[in-house]
């Protein structure tokens, strides 16, 4: 039998009102107790998240989930997690009391902490009522149960391309030689504005990416829905390709995953 191994589970609660004692558990994050084990999981139940707090923004869980990722590794007490997000988010966010757990599997452990905490929507209902977000999740599944998730980057910074005051991040991404393929969710479902300001930016990161001799990749996905749109929406799409930017539908996911396992040999 496989020794049991010690971990902490910290839990994510959104506390909409202050002053109210009600919250929502909206992630959390396990951490092995003296070990290197560490990951986190957020909801993508955003149904419920909108029941919970309907004037909550809720692109502020994708700020949310890039900023404790970034400094996973650091994270070593409540304390640690607490202090971060009292700078970032204020007191929208507040970290429950730490919970022990035994577990010899600590990634099966997160699949069963994951349905017990956080009740996910069906993925395809929850991109149909997000947009932007919900793809990003869609994504995230297809990567995962490629078994490529951690092996990717994620949260891009291209700051040093489009400039220091955008906060543009591309989403997913892997080094292949000297290309960087890179995956970015995309929203089109009421306008092409998006898709015009992908491209522009894309311009300048390829341009930059070249200057340092190297190549960038990039694909979009989005809807299937807005894969067959007309008019605004499919100009917008023109628009990505004529600046090199590969459009894919979220229906085609399993495919990328798979040929991003494939290039990367997992």
């Amino acid at each position: 039998m496989d020794e049991k191994r010690q971990f902490e589970i910290l839990l994510l609660r959104l506390v909409p009102h202050a002053l109210r004692d009600d919250f929502m558990t909206v992630g959390f994050v396990v951490r092995e107790s003296g070990g290197e084990f560490v990951d986190i999981r957020f909801t993508r139940d955003w149904k419920r998240v909108e029941c919970f707090a309907p004037d909550l923004e809720l692109e502020i869980f994708e700020d949310l989930e890039a900023a404790v990722r970034r400094q996973l590794k650091d994270i070593r007490r409540r304390e640690d997690l607490l202090q971060l997000l009292d700078q970032r988010f204020g007191t929208v966010f507040d970290v429950g009391p730490a919970k022990a757990l035994l577990a010899s599997d600590p990634a099966a452990e997160m699949r069963v902490l994951e349905r017990d905490y956080l009740a996910p929507m069906h993925a395809a209902e929850r991109a149909r009522r997000l947009g932007r977000l919900g793809i990003v999740g869609r994504i995230q599944d297809a990567f995962s149960q490629a078994g490529v998730l951690e092996l990717l980057q994620r949260d891009i910074d291209m700051k040093d391309f489009t400039g220091e005051n955008d906060p543009f991040h591309v989403d997913f991404g892997f080094r292949v030689g000297k290309s960087l393929k890179m995956f970015h969710a995309l929203a089109l479902n009421l306008s092409r504005e998006p898709a015009v300001t992908l491209a522009y930016r894309y311009a300048r990161i390829q341009e930059g990416m070249r200057k340092r001799q190297e190549e960038a990749l990039l694909t979009a996905i989005i809807n299937d829905e807005a894969m067959r749109s007309k008019g605004e929406i499919a100009s917008g799409i023109a628009m990505l390709q004529a600046n090199e930017v590969v459009v894919r539908g979220l229906g085609e996911m399993a495919a990328i995953a798979a040929e991003a396992r494939r290039e990367l040999r997992a």
